[in-house]
């Protein structure tokens, strides 16, 4: 009798002990998915359209090559996005443009930047601001999907 409790009390044991190893090892995998998440999502790059109304097609074209497509109407910058790779302004006024160009450009030195030049004779700004300039917005358009379907050959 006195054995068999003995015995009880040692598989009690043993199975506390594994119940709690097994915990530990979830946890360890759970940190691991969890750094492995954050590294995914430290590597994802930007795409910023800036503008009075968002542009589906332009999202698309983004999407599709991998990139998370952000729109803005002000601007503004984020610590988030710190690996933006394309940014297109397409602002009714090239003061806002310029200077969205501008801030990017100083925060984000690997990203191309595109804009509408909405008069003529600022196309000089735009080129000091790193920015390639279009006059219309279908040239700008037809830019943008050229780039895009560049970017996915070049991933595939």
């Amino acid at each position: 009798m006195l054995r068999d409790f003995l015995l009880l009390i040692i598989v009690a044991g043993g199975f506390l002990y594994g119940l709690k190893l097994m915990g530990t090892f979830d946890s360890f995998l759970a940190q691991q998915h969890s750094e492995k998440k954050r590294e995914a999502e430290k590597k994802k790059e930007y795409a910023v359209i800036f503008g009075s109304r968002e542009e589906p097609e332009l999202k698309q074209w983004f999407e599709s090559a991998g990139f998370e497509v952000l729109f803005i109407d002000e601007i503004q910058m984020q610590k988030e996005w710190k690996d933006v790779r394309y940014v297109v302004a397409l602002g009714g006024s090239d003061v806002d443009n310029l200077s969205l160009c501008s801030l990017f450009r100083k925060t984000c030195p690997k990203a191309e930047f595109y804009s509408i030049c909405n008069e003529r004779a600022v196309r000089k700004l735009y080129r000091q601001a790193g920015a390639i300039s279009f006059f219309s917005r279908e040239d700008l358009m037809q830019r943008m999907e050229l780039i895009t379907l560049g970017h996915e050959a070049g991933a595939a």
